[in-house]
């Protein structure tokens, strides 16, 4: 009598286990879809260039576009006793800087800035930006307060950033308005305006999304 036929092993290869399959398919797409993603994202082409300007900032100490080469940063035009869309886009603008701390380096000096350009330089003098600034617990060095000449001013807003400013208007009583823009500029390393944001939340992410982007990756990712 033979001896009864020893049993077959019927397990599934190693490949064939969709435990297996579903943990290295896992592993490949994680090592690969930082670089999809790379791939993937572009920041916005440059529109046109802000150039070179001198003003002076909240603290009565002379600040131009050369204290902003190699950094990223977001623009806005205000004025201090603005009765109508400048209290809203400051403390909105105020929300952005958390979603950028990360960013800066051991020292913490951050390579996004944010920068308000006053449109009414004649009564935002350094003594009134700074009073603005602490208001706003606005942190020093990453967040300029700019005035100066009003012609620069206008010329920069108007010819640079392509952006209005109109003179200032009475609308009754003491209170008077300037008319400017209320939309946020993101400019690049090399002074290149790359878009301008409304500065509501979607405006907000997309801003920062893109700031972060040219943070991490330089003028040309």
């Amino acid at each position: 009598m033979s001896d009864a036929t020893a049993p077959t092993d019927k397990r599934s290869p190693p490949w064939r286990n969709p435990y297996v399959i579903g943990f290295v398919v896992g592993a490949v797409v994680l090592t690969v879809l930082p670089f999809i993603q790379r791939l993937s994202l572009k920041a916005p082409p440059p529109i046109t260039s802000v150039g070179q300007f001198a003003l002076t900032d909240e603290t009565g100490k002379p600040f131009s576009s050369a204290d902003l080469k190699g950094k990223v940063w977001i623009a806005n035009f205000f004025f201090a006793r603005c009765p109508s869309i400048c209290p809203k886009m400051q403390s909105e603008t105020a929300k952005i800087l958390p979603h950028v701390e990360d960013l800066g380096d051991d020292e913490g000096e951050s390579p996004v800035v944010l920068v308000s350009i006053t449109v009414d330089p004649e009564n935002d003098t350094p003594e009134v930006l700074a009073a603005y600034a602490n208001k706003l617990q606005a942190p020093a060095g990453r967040w300029k307060f700019l005035t100066g000449d009003r012609e620069l001013i206008k010329e920069v807003a108007v010819k640079r950033f392509l952006l209005g400013m109109g003179d200032k208007e009475a609308v009754g009583g003491d209170v008077y308005d300037i008319v400017h823009s209320g939309k946020l500029a993101l400019v690049d390393q090399n002074g290149d305006v790359r878009g301008y944001w409304d500065v509501d939340e979607g405006g907000r992410s997309a801003i920062i999304s893109a700031a972060r982007l040219l943070a991490k990756h330089g003028p040309n990712p």
